[in-house]
């Protein structure tokens, strides 16, 4: 177990890498120092060829996150661009990691939590987890929520969240496409590991080309993305073993070993 601060804990265990983030009293809300110490772990864990798959998760039932504490922004003249930073980093070491990054999402999600939620890869969350950008409530505009929700969920329902603060469910959050699948509470552990283990039977290689290549042409027209991934992917397949390694396996009519750096 690598702990370096009480409140954010690493583990790695079968070519997974859990984070866990643990402030229970203020609903897992993160300060200033825990973002820090998760942008350097999320690093760290970038640079291990041990770890295929990166879970966040959090302590108790309760809450997901909070989003930031509030208490420290007194303590910085009520000016945000340390907290907007902070979160901007973080959110940009998660896209950049190239480790797919799933999200165990139970009780609130709100504010930053939101955020960190919309910038994981695959989110699993709990039917009943409630989620929302409450900071209208505390006078201020979501810069983070306020640019990726109209793509994600419409124009219409991303005026709805920001505008009122009201939270949805993770069963809602699912059927508007904010979430990858919602469970039942009891069902969210065992979606979680079969989710994961799906993932780890691929090339971490290849999941990372994905990761990359769908970040990179997020904003590309459709056919600008084609061409973009078709020679990423044409140079992937002749540069590296894995599309030998893992057509040779179908043929053979057997598991792929993905550790072979050549056949």
């Amino acid at each position: 177990m690598y702990s370096p601060m009480a409140d954010v804990e690493f583990e790695a265990s079968a070519g997974v890498g859990w984070v866990s983030f643990r402030n229970e009293e203020k609903r897992n809300a993160l300060t200033l120092g825990m973002k820090d110490e998760m942008i350097e772990i999320l690093r760290r864990v970038g640079e291990k060829d041990d770890i295929a798959v990166v879970v966040l998760e959090s302590a108790g039932t309760d809450a997901f996150c909070s989003g930031g504490d509030l208490q420290e922004i007194p303590d910085h003249d009520f000016r945000l661009e340390r907290f907007f930073n902070s979160w901007e980093q973080l959110f940009e070491t998660m896209r950049t990691v190239e480790k797919p990054i799933v999200a165990k999402v139970d009780g609130w999600t709100l504010g930053g939590g939101f955020d960190m939620m919309l910038n994981t890869d695959i989110v699993i969350a709990a039917d009943d987890a409630m989620m929302g950008q409450p900071e209208i409530g505390v006078g201020v505009m979501n810069p983070f929520s306020a640019a990726l929700l109209p793509e994600l969920v419409g124009l219409r329902k991303a005026m709805e969240l920001m505008l009122t603060g009201k939270p949805i469910s993770g069963r809602e959050a699912e059927s508007i496409g904010l979430v990858t699948r919602s469970v039942p509470d009891e069902a969210l552990n065992e979606q979680v590991q079969r989710t994961v283990d799906a993932l780890c039977q691929y090339s971490p290689r290849v999941l990372a080309l994905v990761k990359e290549g769908m970040y990179d042409t997020i904003e590309m027209t459709p056919t600008a993305a084609y061409h973009h991934l078709k020679d990423r992917s044409l140079k992937k397949a002749n540069s590296d073993p894995d599309y030998m390694t893992g057509v040779t396996a179908q043929l053979e009519g057997r598991e792929p070993d993905w550790s072979e750096d050549s056949l």
